[in-house]
């Protein structure tokens, strides 16, 4: 028959190629069973049926009747090539193919020595006798006359070599089996090709390949390459020169013909279809069929059979390609295939958009921590550089303010120098605690601090200033512990900056109330009510920019740097938590720090 040894493994140059394991087991058992069912009606001892493999290999998936060579053969395969030389002394019965030992030339029966199967037959018999080389063959073809599988019978129970009409009956009898074994070798090969798209599919979710485009193209090549049974594979992509595997495939194109190809893969995708390109012809694209000529000479100097392109792209847009190559003799793209790589071409470019997407935020993010570092700098050197000398500025204004030997108005001029000095001083020093507090280099020295204690400690200290203004301090709400996470020293400055505001933004009269409050979901707030000159809604939508000034003409009589509030939202971004304002013009305002709950350490029992 013609099963045999396997024959020398292409590129190894070992004589057997093992466990190559085309399909799952249940595909496995059909086949047994076909085979079995193949020999039972027609008579013969043996079937064996094989499948082709990519890259010009047969691979042995059933063989009944024959045990031993089941055993030592399954999942071995050899050259299809080799056999082909075999089938051509053949003569066709049907689907059959029957080849007579005294077919078999000198050369031909030398070429294939040691690796066919020689059933243990008498050599000597009568003319009618069943050979142990003769070799009955189906062909089994798909839709397009491509090879997919072969069936073999050997050794038939009467010893007897068929005649033309038996080979017929066997044809007949056994032409829905090759139907069915075409059937399963298809459904195998979908299969397949589905694994391979779920791979890929697993690959773009990884970490790395959804962050960087390069490790996605480089594991997309390796797991690519092997699985579609290729000999080499490109993956181009047209929007960053730097990335994929330009010319591996080794065509060495030119300019014009790259631009040709860019062009015909941006059209492939529009009318979703693959492109494929033989000696001789480019099957899937007019205008690159121009080209035709060029490409059989670079595959001709390549050693390639066909190379097929597959756009890659997302949505309306198309990314790139996806460029396979198989080596001359070996076996033609099938329709699943094309329809497999279709399929890769979305699934890729869905992961690289993806992948671009998360590149171009993490430049951005970088470019924002860059320029963020750099106005740190920026304000920390300005604070210092300025601050020596408004210190000469000030002292020298406040001695010729205090001065008798000027006159009045020179000393009026000196206090106006001295204030302003004074005003410029309070913006350095917000400026510098701005920078401090927004630096992520520099984060707060966290630890268990009492709210209440801090909100007392700035009542006493603003008492004095509020008396001054006719305003009245009030300290209200639950005065027993009320324990947060925090920088002690930012915390302080977070509640001191509010009750200046507070007391700065009132008239004599007004009242002001401060205290803590526990909020359900067990966090803490510090409050600041006032009855002062309130916050318009425009004015509320800037309130935090630095330098940021009311619009009220009542509130820009007021002294101030507008850095007071934006101090205390990075205090409290810094430390986790928010700050609410309500506020109405004309009738005060009401700000709330909201700090998170504290949670109990381990072992606390709290």
């Amino acid at each position: 028959m013609g099963g045999r040894d396997a024959m020398e493994q292409v590129r190894t140059g070992e004589r057997r190629t093992r466990d190559l394991s085309w399909g799952d087991a249940r595909a496995r058992a059909l086949m047994h069973a076909l085979a079995g069912d193949a020999a039972a009606r027609t008579g013969f001892r043996v079937c064996a049926i094989e499948v082709v493999r990519p890259k010009g290999l047969l691979e042995f998936v059933a063989i009944h009747g024959d045990p031993a060579s089941a055993e030592e053969r399954l999942g071995t395969a050899s050259r299809l090539s080799d056999m082909q030389l075999v089938f051509a002394q053949g003569e066709e019965h049907g689907h059959f193919l029957w080849i007579p030992f005294e077919n078999l030339s000198e050369e031909i029966r030398e070429r294939i020595d040691g690796v066919i199967v020689v059933p243990d037959l008498p050599t000597d018999g009568e003319q009618g006798d069943w050979h142990p080389m003769d070799m009955l063959v189906a062909r089994i073809d798909d839709e397009r006359g491509d090879l997919r599988a072969l069936l073999y019978l050997d050794v038939p129970h009467d010893l007897a070599r068929p005649d033309g009409a038996r080979l017929l009956d066997v044809s007949d009898e056994l032409a829905t089996i090759l139907r069915s074994i075409l059937t399963v070798v298809e459904r195998e090969e979908y299969a397949d090709h589905m694994r391979v798209i779920r791979a890929t599919r697993r690959l773009a979710r990884s970490n790395p390949a959804r962050h960087d485009v390069n490790h996605l193209l480089r594991e997309a090549r390796s797991t690519l390459l092997g699985a579609l049974y290729v000999d080499e594979l490109e993956i181009r992509v047209f929007i960053d020169e730097d990335t994929g595997s330009p010319d591996s495939l080794g065509l060495k194109m030119a300019p014009e013909v790259r631009r040709a190809l860019d062009g015909a893969a941006a059209r492939a995708w529009t009318h979703q279809r693959v492109l494929i390109i033989e000696p001789g012809h480019v099957w899937g694209d007019p205008e690159l069929a121009a080209y035709a000529d060029w490409f059989t000479t670079a595959l001709d100097k390549a050693g390639f059979e066909a190379v097929v392109v597959a756009p890659v792209g997302v949505d309306d847009t198309v990314l790139g390609m996806l460029m396979c190559a198989r080596r001359t003799g070996s076996r033609r793209w099938t329709d699943g295939e094309g329809v497999a790589a279709l399929e890769l071409g979305h699934d890729l470019g869905r992961a690289i958009a993806n992948a671009q997407a998360t590149q171009r935020e993490r430049r951005l993010l970088e470019e924002l921590r860059e320029l963020e570092v750099a106005r740190h700098w920026f304000l920390r050197e300005l604070t210092h550089e300025i601050n020596n000398p408004m210190t000469v500025i000030a002292a020298n204004a406040e001695f010729l303010a205090s001065s008798e030997t000027i006159d009045e108005r020179d000393q009026r001029r000196a206090q106006a120098i001295l204030r302003a000095s004074e005003r410029l001083g309070d913006l350095l020093q917000g400026l510098s605690m701005l920078s401090q507090v927004s630096d992520p280099q520099q984060p707060p020295a966290m630890q268990q601090v009492d709210l209440v204690p801090v909100v007392e400690e700035t009542l006493a200290a603003m008492t004095a200033v509020a008396e001054r203004s006719g305003i009245t301090l009030h300290l209200v709400g639950d005065l027993g512990e009320a324990v947060v996470l925090g920088d002690p020293r930012e915390i302080a400055s977070a509640v001191s900056n509010l009750v200046d505001n507070a007391v700065k933004y009132s008239d004599a009269g007004h009242e002001v109330w401060i205290g803590v409050e526990h909020r359900p979901d067990g966090g803490l707030s510090f409050v600041c009510n006032d009855e002062g000159l309130g916050i318009s809604e425009a004015d509320q939508a800037n309130l935090f920019a630095p330098l940021f000034r009311s619009t009220n003409e009542a509130a820009l009589m007021r002294p101030g740097t507008g850095l007071g509030l934006g101090i205390v939202r990075e205090i409290m971004q810094r430390h986790g938590g928010g700050i609410e304002v309500e506020s109405t013009l004309g009738r005060g305002t009401r700000v709330r720090l909201n700090f998170r709950p504290l949670v109990p350490r381990a072992g606390s029992g709290s």
